[in-house]
């Protein structure tokens, strides 16, 4: 009895040291549960750059094996591309707009570097760009048509899809522990003591927050699910265009933390440029993605013209989880992860134009690679543009996609200016030749009438 009082007059005083040592051994077991878990992840896939396009995925006409983009020409405000056997080709590129992208790209020597934008009433790609430094032989339609770098965060925008189509809402509050950019098996859990920090799913999608979207993906979306949402927004298919494009990946696993790993934003996925840019087009068109065209004309050598029909849309989602989606991206750009690359420090807004997008940022270890994410739209009440940016930048960070996407952007609604320029110049010049012209006439008529005053006086002397 005596030896017991001890042993509890000891735990009395030293409360405060069994305290720590508990928090210690906890600190510990989760530290080892980390190390564990994170041999599980699967190895980083390889940079999928090939030398070679992708191959056609069905039969085309004989001139569509023949474009390339980095052959083509500017003549006047036409991007054209003339073929060895006489055929014109006119793309829907803005060659001002295509140069300009190109060379800012350049500025920042970016291993790899691609930009999309396409007008979604149209589905006329008005860019289609990239540049990979010191790697000539990567072209364009590589950088841009090529699933070369995993989704990211975008992948967001179909779980998020997916969670309010199933009754989510947007203001559905979830608690959770840790970081915004860590995600492991314990962040699955419900820990009350742990889980103080609590937001809603819209700010889970602003603001990039994985254990939110892991959490609910977790509650809400089974395998089958999760894998039916990311076929409804193209992936593991062909993608409908006027060059061949590699069909974007998708693997939804049946390990759960694995699932909740894609649903959130992590590795089993990679995507095209383009593909992402229709991501957000298909939340920008209310529920429907647009088809993108590429050629808007072709002339054969005989003289018959081709004018390629546009495609049919495609139908993903509902009109009000668009509307909703659009919300919750709109905020990314406002208070969310992407809004250094749209407001100043000071709270100015760049462009004067509300966007609404999706950032994205993953790293690979060899070689590493810093991939940088962008897609969105513009504007957010009457969208007319989708559009998408992505960066492999090296250990050293030259550029985040928001920055670069902002500059897209500046470059679409600066060109669109000039345009404008040149019309209202073109109008405003008929006016000052009607008035020049009428300035000349009246200085014949007068000349010609003080010539009839001086002979009328050498007549009136004569008499």
């Amino acid at each position: 009895m005596a030896q017991s009082k001890g042993i509890t007059a000891v735990f009395g005083r030293r409360r405060g040291l069994f305290v720590i040592t508990a928090v210690l051994v906890t600190t510990t077991g989760v530290l080892l549960a980390w190390g564990a878990d994170n041999r599980e992840r699967p190895a980083l896939p390889a940079l999928s750059l090939r030398a070679t396009k992708p191959k056609p995925q069905a039969p085309l006409d004989p001139w569509r094996d023949k474009l390339d983009v980095d052959r083509t020409v500017r003549q006047g405000d036409l991007t054209v591309q003339k073929l060895p056997d006489g055929t014109r080709v006119t793309y829907t590129l803005d060659p001002v707009m295509q140069k300009r992208m190109r060379e800012y790209l350049a500025r920042f020597e970016l291993p790899y570097g691609a930009a999309v934008l396409y007008d979604i009433k149209s589905g006329d790609v008005l860019t289609m760009t990239g540049y990979a430094h010191g790697r000539p032989e990567v072209d364009i339609e590589q950088l841009t048509l090529t699933p070369w770098a995993p989704a990211a965060s975008v992948f967001k925008v179909i779980t998020g899809s997916a969670l309010v189509q199933r009754g989510v809402p947007a203001s559905t509050s979830v608690c959770y522990h840790g970081g915004h950019r860590g995600l492991r098996k314990h962040h699955l859990r419900e820990i009350p003591k742990l889980d103080t920090t609590c937001r809603t799913l819209s700010d889970a999608i602003a603001r990039s927050i994985n254990p939110i979207m892991a959490k609910l993906s977790d509650r809400y979306l089974d395998r089958a699910t999760l894998a039916g949402w990311s076929n409804r927004f193209g992936f593991n298919a062909p993608i409908p265009f006027d060059l061949p494009v590699t069909p974007s990946r998708a693997d939804i696993p049946e390990n759960r933390l694995e699932r909740a790993r894609v649903a959130a934003g992590f590795w089993h996925t990679e995507i095209s440029v383009l593909h992402g840019a229709m991501i957000a087009a298909a939340v920008a068109g209310r529920g429907t993605m647009p088809a993108p065209r590429l050629i808007r004309q072709v002339v054969l050598p005989g003289g018959r013209t081709i004018e390629p029909a546009q495609r049919e849309s495609r139908h993903v989602m509902r009109s009000s989880t668009a509307r909703t989606m659009a919300q919750m991206m709109a905020r990314t750009t406002t208070s969310g992860s992407g809004r250094r690359g749209f407001f100043s420090r000071r709270g100015k807004q760049y462009l004067g134009v509300d966007v609404a997008g999706k950032t994205g940022s993953l790293s690979r270890k060899s070689p590493f690679l810093a991939y940088s994410w962008f897609v969105g739209f513009a504007p957010v009440d009457k969208p007319r543009l989708a559009f998408a940016v992505l960066l492999g930048n090296p250990a050293r960070w030259r550029i985040k996609a928001s920055i670069a996407a902002r500059k897209l952007l500046s470059f679409y609604y600066e060109r669109q200016q000039e345009l404008r320029d040149r019309v209202e110049g073109k109008r405003a010049s008929k006016p000052v030749r009607k008035v020049a012209v009428a300035k000349v006439r009246a200085a014949k008529r007068d000349k010609h009438a003080r010539r009839s005053k001086r002979r009328r006086r050498r007549r009136r002397r004569a008499r």
